[in-house]
């Protein structure tokens, strides 16, 4: 039970995670969007790569996830 519990905990932390770095990523493609005074390519750029690489980050924990409720699926499914 210890385990299923421990388990429990880390799929509904990597998803919470996930849902944390998709609304960091949201705050990032809206620097993107809005006009700014002074904002250059360069930051534009740099702004999409965060963007994406927060997005692609946040897909790994939420896969991450994922195979934790497979696991503890596994595990209710030999307790009975």
């Amino acid at each position: 039970m210890d385990k299923a519990k421990s388990l429990f905990d880390k799929m509904n932390d990597y998803k919470r995670f996930g849902l944390s770095l998709i609304a960091l990523s949201a705050f990032l493609y809206l620097g993107v969007v809005m006009p700014i005074d002074g904002k250059t390519v360069l930051k534009t750029y740099i702004l999409m790569g965060g963007t994406i690489s927060l997005l692609l980050i946040a897909t790994v924990f939420f896969l991450i996830s994922i195979q934790c409720k497979k696991i503890l699926l596994e595990i209710e499914e030999k307790e009975e």
